[in-house]
């Protein structure tokens, strides 16, 4: 998870910078990453279409 803001939010803004109240975020992208290793490439469309149908409940929260 990576968040960022823009320096002219925080420098023009009356309130200070902070975290959002409700914790929400707006997903911008996805891109795959490995932590231990290489990133993945040329994945199965299969395994694809498998971990969309479990992110999607969530998706449809965050990234209407």
């Amino acid at each position: 998870f990576t968040q960022q803001y823009q320096p002219a939010v925080c420098n023009f803004s009356s309130t200070p910078c902070k975290d959002p109240p409700d914790k929400l975020f707006t997903v911008r992208g996805l891109w795959p990453s490995s932590m231990v290793g290489p990133d993945p490439s040329n994945c199965s469309i299969r395994n694809i279409r498998k971990r969309e149908k479990l992110l999607e409940p969530q998706l449809a929260i965050i990234w209407p």
